[in-house]
């Protein structure tokens, strides 16, 4: 597995695990926080180009009126 498919899939996991927490709007921000509180930082531009790469994969969806994200519905999600 390549670094930046590493990469992906941490922040994915990091995702499922804020989502499964109760948190279902996000930010680029909450997964740094995430990640960092877990030992595992990442820099907030390589986060955020994470969430371009997901989001074309169909995984995550942007609300652009509020700026949040969200975990797409389970139909419209393409395997990682």
């Amino acid at each position: 597995m390549s670094v930046e498919q590493r990469r992906t899939k941490l922040v994915y996991a990091c995702i499922q695990e804020l989502v499964t927490a109760g948190t279902s709007e996000f930010r680029p921000g909450d997964v740094n926080s995430a990640l960092r509180r877990d030992g595992q930082p990442l820099g907030t531009w390589e986060v955020r180009g994470e969430f371009t790469i997901l989001a074309e994969q169909g995984v995550i969806e942007l609300d652009p009126a509020t700026g949040l994200w969200t975990l797409a519905k389970a139909d419209k999600r393409e395997a990682i």
